[in-house]
């Protein structure tokens, strides 16, 4: 084998690997740096890379003396540096990268495979026999055949590429919102690397035994059909864990959602009351001014200055769900002497779900406000929310005093602290949690001096 023909080989396994790649892209993504930067200098290490390293390994050891250990290595080259060309252009955590290519490769091998199932087991041979001509020199037969194969093998790989997309690469782009445990995503990519490329070595190994030879189409077809059954199976079990992670997420957000359905009829409750006092007391303070049947003085103005206050206290977002919202917990620290301020933007939430932006803000400041209520110091009693988008990234800070020691979840979430009806608490913050991983977010927890301070990147 010449360098020209290894080199195309290598060049084919490469862009396959990519468009399968790219198959399984999840339209969120976004490019590390301009898409005019990410992409060309993603495409050149991801192609260069490689080609390098197969030309200074031709130079070393020629194709003919490669034996089947050496040939899984040269096949690693290319994965893994596709693996770096795609961690430049798209901002993806390594090990979500690892889980997509693995699914890639699984794509590439069945497309390749299946073609060898068609055109291998007796296809090929029947190609040649209708080409033969007695009359033509050998190597132009060999050369028409060459091209009808590729072909015809292109072509069956174009068309299982299409079907891998509506029947694996959708359910896998729709699903992979959920986040897979490090553990099961290593798990799986180790298996996978390994089945495929044992396989390979079985098969280079059984090119020698006559054994082999005498059943050479059987043995390729059995081959090439195990592999297909096996990255089928790979695939389903990577979207069934996705399944699975989305079950649990859901029932966890049914519990947080029904603990905060409770919390909300309470506070409802709570508002509804603080309503009809201040109620009262502005209809008590209009009779005794009008009782005085005088001039105001301007201890009389402030008085009614003060009680109108609250009703002025109207919250603009530019978000009318978000401002129904943070108005509703603004009346209920009013009632229960706690300072609330906040200062969003409501467009900085446009990219998120409606129902994620109210999970999120809800159990931020209910977790706020269930810590400052247990603060006996007025000068305490302070929650500030801030909300806005920075740098392209939406940025929400939230900070409130706390009484006592915080702990922590293997997730990020604070352990809950109640303990009556304990197994419906402690979801808020799980809650919180799998909303900003959802997006690809970060958060992070900083307790100071008795000051507790929330920081979230979406």
């Amino acid at each position: 084998m010449d360098l020209k023909t290894l080199l195309t080989m290598f060049i084919s396994f490469t862009v396959e690997f990519i468009v399968a790649a790219v198959m399984l892209i999840k339209h969120r993504l976004t490019f590390r740096f301009k898409p005019y930067i990410s992409i060309p200098v993603g495409l050149l290490i991801a192609s260069s890379g490689a080609a390098i390293a197969i030309v200074g390994l031709y130079n070393f050891v020629k194709p003919e003396q490669w034996n089947e250990w050496i040939n899984i290595a040269v096949y690693t080259i290319p994965v893994l540096t596709i693996f770096g060309g795609f961690l430049f252009a798209y901002k993806i955590k390594p090990l979500n990268l690892m889980l997509l290519l693995s699914v890639a490769y699984t794509f590439q091998h069945m497309a390749y495979q299946l073609g060898v199932l068609i055109l291998d087991t007796g296809l090929s041979g029947k190609i040649f026999s209708a080409l033969y001509n007695e009359s033509e020199a050998i190597e132009v037969i060999v050369e028409r055949y060459n091209i009808i194969y590729n072909s015809i093998l292109y072509t069956i790989k174009s068309l299982a590429y299409v079907g891998f997309y509506f029947g694996i690469a959708k359910y896998y782009v729709k699903y992979s919102k959920y986040i897979l445990s490090k553990v099961y995503i290593i798990i799986l990519g180790i298996v996978v690397y390994l089945v495929v490329n044992v396989a390979n070595v079985f098969i280079a190994q059984g090119l020698n035994q006559a054994w082999y030879l005498q059943n050479v189409n059987v043995l390729k077809g059995i081959l090439a059909g195990t592999l297909i059954a096996f990255c089928v199976l790979f695939d389903v079990l990577v979207v069934g864990g996705f399944r699975v992670v989305e079950h649990r997420q859901e029932t966890m957000i049914i519990k947080a959602t029904l603990n905060s359905k409770v919390r909300q009829q309470e506070m409802m409750e709570n508002n509804i009351n603080f309503i009809n006092m201040k109620c009262h007391d502005l209809r008590k303070e209009l009779r005794r001014l009008k009782a005085k049947k005088g001039e105001l003085t301007d201890e009389d103005f402030c008085l009614l200055e003060e009680s109108l206050n609250f009703y002025d206290s109207s919250v603009k977002t530019g978000n009318v769900n978000i401002d129904a919202l943070l108005q509703d917990k603004l009346i209920y620290c009013n009632s229960v002497g706690i300072e609330f301020t906040s200062l969003v933007d409501g467009d900085a939430f446009k990219e998120m779900a409606t129902s994620d932006v109210y999970f999120l803000l809800t159990n931020i400041i209910d977790n706020a406000i269930e810590a400052t209520e247990a603060i006996e110091e007025k000068e305490h009693r302070i929650i500030s929310l801030t909300a806005s988008r920075k740098h392209g990234l939406l940025s929400i800070e939230e900070t409130n005093y706390y009484h006592g020691e915080l702990s922590f979840n293997g997730d990020g979430s604070i352990k809950t602290t109640k303990q009556e009806n304990k197994k419906y608490h402690g979801y808020g913050t799980k809650s919180i949690a799998y909303i900003v991983k959802k997006y690809d977010g970060k958060m992070d927890y900083e307790t100071k001096d008795g000051i507790f301070k929330l920081k979230i990147a979406i």
